[in-house]
């Protein structure tokens, strides 16, 4: 991914423009929004509300269809195959498995159909556009986070539960984070104990990996690192079976789920991170509109690239900032924000944090 000016990125969290009236009146028709699973919370708690609601500011003329892949990336292809048989006029595609996304990129380019794919990778095809966030900026705020907030003991011994690398935001990320981790590494102050890959970033893939660590290291492990809050959940609940939770801090979770939050207000997972997701919903539409109309996209609403393996230059791209959540601004970035309210963190596992007493 190349390179992003600051001030490009400045723009991204406040972006909620609208599309012309008269432009948007004169869609119609039916946008599909094809998704991997309902089962990552981010999707169905963020991302399925949040383009439902864009579609329905920039363009009340079109009937918005969600389709559950279930994590099946055939019947992802199949379902992209109904939606080019259908007529659409636009694709949002949020791809079970990116390499393998081409297909549905090349017939829907055949059929002229705009995809603009969402979050995960644009995969290896033609892609209109694609809305994303920076993953080394990820990676680094990460690690630096890791790097100022370590243990006081040394050698840490550190697991590193990470993601699936067919992703390439996988290694965007691990680009960024080991940035401050390998000077740790070489200093003597981090020893890694154990690194495995969680496929699918599936939240029992995660726990499995965690559980063949502490059986290896005798429960020797001082700090776990991962790369997303439903991962996060998995190594939580590899931790429980050992009654380690709180005991063994985790690093590094993004997506905002509910139970992340909750865990980085009861101190077991230091810090989270999240997408804007209104933003990131509203460029969404506003893209496959213009592109369904055969438009440009609204002025400054392109603020990068993603390099695809595809498109030479890379896929014109909006490139939205991460929000970083610590305990100390859960009020603004979380429930200010509008992710979860009050009542909603202090429910569950949530009523014994301090923030909730």
């Amino acid at each position: 991914m190349k390179k992003l000016l600051t001030a490009s990125l400045m723009l991204g969290a406040s972006w909620l423009g609208a599309m012309p009236a008269a432009a948007a009146d004169a869609l119609a028709g039916t946008i599909y929004l094809l998704v991997p699973n309902v089962t990552t919370s981010r999707i169905a708690k963020f991302d399925i509300p949040n383009i439902t609601a864009a579609v329905a500011r920039h363009a009340p003329g079109v009937e918005l269809k969600v389709l559950n892949a279930n994590d099946d990336m055939q019947a992802q292809m199949a379902q992209a195959d109904a939606a080019l048989a259908s007529g659409t006029r636009g694709i949002i595609l949020i791809s079970v498995d990116p390499p393998r996304s081409a297909s549905i990129l090349a017939k829907a380019e055949a059929d002229g159909v705009p995809v603009v794919t969402y979050a995960h990778d644009p995969g290896p095809g033609p892609v209109s556009y694609h809305v994303s966030v920076p993953f080394a900026d990820i990676g680094e705020a990460q690690g630096k986070y890791l790097a100022e907030n370590l243990p006081e003991k040394r050698p840490i011994k550190l697991a590193l539960m990470l993601g699936d690398p067919k992703f390439a935001f996988y290694a965007e990320q691990m680009k960024g984070f080991d940035k401050y981790l390998e000077p740790l590494i070489a200093s003597g102050e981090v020893e890694i104990v154990c690194r495995a890959d969680a496929l699918l970033y599936l939240a029992a893939n995660a726990q499995k990996n965690m559980e063949q660590c502490l059986t290896r290291t005798n429960n020797e492990v001082d700090g776990v690192v991962v790369m997303n809050d439903d991962t996060g959940g998995g190594v939580i609940a590899a931790l429980a079976a050992q009654d380690l939770v709180g005991e063994v801090p985790i690093y590094g979770g993004y997506d905002a789920t509910l139970e992340g939050i909750q865990r980085v207000l009861l101190g077991w997972q230091r810090a989270d991170m999240a997408p804007p997701y209104q933003a990131m919903a509203d460029a969404a539409v506003q893209l496959v509109v213009a592109a369904a109309q055969g438009e440009a996209a609204p002025e400054g609403l392109v603020n990068g690239t993603w390099e695809n393996g595809y498109a030479e230059g890379g896929v014109p791209a909006r490139i939205e900032p991460n929000v970083f959540i610590t305990p100390e601004n859960v009020q603004e970035t979380v429930i200010d924000a509008g992710l979860y309210t009050r009542d909603e963190l202090c429910r569950g596992i949530g009523k014994q944090a301090a923030f909730c007493q």
